[in-house]
Order: structure tokens, then C-alpha cells, then sequence
């Protein structure tokens, strides 16, 4: 990616940050966008731009010009309330569509937006307002390819976890900072499985995808391949940090939690990214990060 002029929305998230950092490394030319005015950061220049509305996505990206847009934004909550279905439309599936429709006029020559692991399958119904938005974001992208011919690849995101998680209710940072405190980390049955994928990797499979040939129009999975459930990822964080256990029950089961398991070999053939960081070890770095956070008051 180096001298490549890229544009990453949903800069300021969890996965934006590390995104950023995979960026700078390569020594790519990167505009940043956030919702909010940010100082710049080595390596990226800010810009403040919302992307619910049409025309200042498009003024950024005329005035911009990227070869590689990257599309992260987006509202994450599996939360069910009717109050959030209007707001994550808006914040999720109108902003991917500003960005897809902006990109496809300015000319770029990959778009990369970033999917879920929660989208259904067909037939399937979506089970929040975050996997209908998403789920329809991935239409929309192959909507782009097949009429307009939009470059634009979508990247699958499994469970992603890592340092600098600022959403703490999430279960990872959540049960690392009780574990932290000495205290055992309150959690629901645990039963769900799910496949987890360390941030750093997720950032490294981007990256693959922007650069890939021949995948325009695909769907490719940024995940292990592998299922471990809820509770025994939050049993390793206890044994890693000493403490007990999980109070297991504590919270309620959330329900029509989705269960996927990725297909990464086909993101290898097409792509040559494998993830390269395994569960254990990714926690391990999540808990000294999260420790040496801790320590410094940087929460």
C-alpha cells in the first residue's frame, strides 16, 4: 500500500484504529473520517464528514479522490429496541449506500466494505436492526458491481476482539476489566459459540482485500474457522488473570443470537490472508494492553 492515496470511514472505532495503524506501517497516504473533528495522528489526516448525508460524502470523496476507499463505519449494537431501527438504517445501510454511489462517481479502484458475521444467510430472517442493515449493505454492494461495476469487495467480520476496544460492555474488554479488579466476570449462560478473530488480523485481512485481484463483487470471511463458546473465552481470561471464574447466569441470554462459522479458505485462495494470531495468544495481548491501560488511567 505504499504512495496509495486510501480514505477510511469509521476511522475513530475499535477496528478503524487498527486499520489506521496497518496503513501506516505499509506507508499508505490515508484520509481518516470521522462523524467529529479529530487532531491529526501519525500517519493519517483527519476529516469530519457524516455520512447520512449524500453531499458531504460526495464533496469528501471529489475533493479526496482515493484509489482505496475502506468503509467501517457503522452503528454496532445487537441490541433489538425498535427506537434503533431507524437510527442504524441511517447510521449503517444509508451511509454504505452514500459511500458505494460517491465511490462508484469518483472512479475509485477498490472499495472495501466492511460486513458482518450477523448478516443472514438467505431464506434467513435477520435477527436485530445492525444485521438487516448489514445484511442489505452486502445487497446493495453487489447491486453496485453487477449494474454500475463498482470494484467494491465485501469483507465478512467475525467476532473481532483486541486492544483498544473502547465499547467496554462488549464481553472481552468487559471481563478482562472485572478480572482485572478481581472480580469474577459476570456473564450469561456462555453457551453461544462464536468465532473469534483478534483486531490486528482482521486489519491484515483489509488490507488483502484492498489489494487482491479478481474478487470484485465477492463476500470473503475475515474469521479462524473455529468455534468457542461465550464462556470458555471468558474461563481463559479468569485462568490468564487469576480469579476464579465467570459468575455464570448473572445476565440474561440474549435471543436469536447467531451462530456462524467462518469459511476462511476461500479468503486465502482468493486473497492469500489466513488469520495469524490464535485465541490464546491474542488474549494474552489483549489483557497487557488492557492492564497497562489500566495502570496509566488511559481508560
Amino acid at each position: 500500500m505504499q504512495g496509495i492515496r486510501c480514505l477510511v470511514t469509521g476511522a475513530s472505532g475499535f477496528l478503524g484504529h487498527h486499520l489506521l495503524a496497518a496503513l501506516a506501517r505499509e506507508g499508505a497516504e490515508t484520509v481518516a473520517l470521522s462523524r467529529r473533528p479529530r487532531a491529526e495522528t501519525p500517519g493519517a489526516r483527519w476529516r469530519a464528514v457524516d455520512l447520512e448525508r449524500l453531499d458531504a460524502v460526495e464533496s469528501a470523496l471529489d475533493e479526496e479522490r482515493p484509489e482505496v476507499v475502506f468503509h467501517l463505519a457503522s452503528l454496532v449494537t445487537g441490541r433489538r429496541e425498535l427506537e434503533l431501527v431507524v437510527p442504524t438504517f441511517r447510521s449503517n445501510l444509508a451511509a454504505a449506500v452514500h459511500v458505494l454511489a460517491a465511490a462508484t462517481r469518483v472512479g475509485c479502484r477498490r472499495v472495501v466494505l466492511a460486513g458482518s458475521m450477523e448478516e443472514p444467510e438467505p431464506g434467513e430472517a435477520p435477527a436485530s436492526p445492525y444485521a438487516a442493515a448489514k445484511g442489505a449493505s452486502s445487497l446493495y454492494a453487489r447491486f453496485f458491481r453487477a449494474v454500475y461495476e463498482t470494484p467494491v469487495v465485501t469483507a465478512r467480520v467475525f467476532m473481532a476482539y483486541g486492544p483498544a476496544q473502547r465499547d467496554l460492555a462488549k464481553v472481552v474488554p468487559a471481563s478482562i476489566l472485572a478480572a482485572l479488579e478481581g472480580r469474577r466476570p459476570p456473564i450469561s449462560s456462555g453457551t453461544r459459540q462464536v468465532d473469534w478473530i483478534y483486531a490486528e488480523d482482521v486489519a491484515g485481512g483489509l488490507l488483502a482485500l484492498a489489494r487482491a485481484t479478481g474478487v470484485e463483487g465477492g463476500t470473503f470471511d475475515l474469521g479462524s474457522g473455529e468455534l468457542v463458546t461465550v464462556r470458555a473465552v471468558v474461563e481463559r481470561i479468569c485462568r490468564a488473570t487469576g480469579v476464579e471464574g465467570p459468575e455464570v447466569g448473572a445476565l440474561p441470554d440474549r435471543p436469536l443470537e447467531t451462530v456462524r462459522r467462518a469459511r476462511p479458505a476461500a479468503t486465502l485462495e482468493r486473497a492469500g490472508w489466513r488469520p495469524e494470531v490464535d485465541l490464546d495468544e491474542g488474549l494474552a495481548r489483549t489483557i497487557a494492553w488492557y492492564r497497562a491501560a489500566r495502570a496509566t488511567g488511559s481508560l
